[in-house]
């Protein structure tokens, strides 16, 4: 029997192109959520469902796990238990017969690491702003920068003084300045 497997990571595709890549399994098995704990599908799939000689597909690695210690303990799991992993998008079939270079070993692990970095700097981001919390540095009050290329211009002041009357840095008062 071929599982696919299937959670919501919108850093490379959604759950319904992930689906689409999976033409040739049997029973899809969808996460309602991509938070790290709590993944009960791939839980249930891994301890309940899946038997050997069965396949489970995934189109990323970092849809199958959350960390590299994740990863090798679903696969430890899967070989033990003459458990195939297919991961489609990049052509890999983790079965414990084929080998692997030591550099394609090493290119894998690190493009899944970048993968799961991504994802969850992207999901910190998306929850701190849907709490309403701005991204990116603060802006400057335009009173303050004003005031700041005023006193510049008066040349009275030293740069010094200025940042401690405005608190606008040297840098931003020369961007401002070259405007």
């Amino acid at each position: 029997m071929k599982y696919g497997y299937v959670r919501p990571f919108d850093l490379h595709e959604t759950n319904s192109q992930q689906m689409a890549k999976m033409s040739g399994a049997d029973h899809i098995i969808v996460e309602n959520h991509a938070h790290n704990k709590r993944r009960t599908e791939l839980k249930r799939l891994i301890d309940e469902e899946v038997t050997p000689g069965d396949t489970i597909i995934v189109t990323d690695l970092c849809i199958l796990a959350d960390s590299t210690k994740h990863l090798l303990d679903i696969i430890r799991h899967a070989e033990k238990n003459r458990i195939v992993i297919q991961v489609i998008n990049i052509d890999l079939l983790i079965d414990g017969s084929k080998g692997l270079s030591f550099i394609q070993v090493l290119n894998h692990i690190s493009d899944f690491q970048s993968d799961v970095v991504k994802f969850r700097t992207r999901q910190g981001m998306t929850e701190a702003a849907g709490k309403g919390k701005q991204m990116g540095r603060p802006k400057r009050s335009d009173e303050n920068i004003k005031r700041a290329i005023e006193m510049y211009m008066t040349k009275r002041y030293t740069l010094d003084q200025i940042k401690e009357a405005t608190n606008i840095s040297r840098a931003t008062l020369y961007r401002h300045l070259d405007k």
